[in-house]
């Protein structure tokens, strides 16, 4: 149990350092994203550019979840829906400023990428082979 309950808070710290570091690797080689300080002036290319930096972070989280509790599913989906249940209340303030596509896409995204993360560890093509 506690290996599953420091997995998945493991696998949420690994999302939003992964979210914080991308972000900022963002607005240095985009300065219009960087001079952005109205959220609601976000163009498409911005919107999505946030969506696949969650998604890197939720597979990285999911992936962290995963080698901490040494299982492959429970803890990275935990981790998943945590991320959910803290951002769930926030989004549904900004539900109006941004198109419902984003928020739907960003809540489905981050359990089911971070059990993809998981599940990412246990696969076999991907762990090296010692002859």
């Amino acid at each position: 149990m506690f290996r599953l309950i420091a997995g998945t808070v493991s696998g949420a710290v690994v999302w939003f350092v992964a979210v914080l570091v991308l972000g900022f690797l963002c607005r240095i080689v985009w300065p219009e994203m960087a001079a952005i300080r109205d959220m609601m002036l976000l163009t498409l290319p911005m919107l999505i550019t946030r969506l696949a930096i969650s998604a890197l972070g939720s597979v990285a989280g999911g992936y962290a979840a995963a080698m901490v509790a040494r299982e492959n599913t429970k803890a990275p989906l935990a981790a998943g829906i945590l991320l959910l249940v803290v951002f769930v209340p926030y989004h549904l303030t900004i539900w109006q400023n941004f198109p419902v596509w984003y928020h739907v896409t960003f809540f489905v995204s981050l359990p089911v990428l971070s059990l993809l993360g998981g599940l990412v560890r246990s696969s076999p093509r991907l762990k090296p082979r010692i002859q």
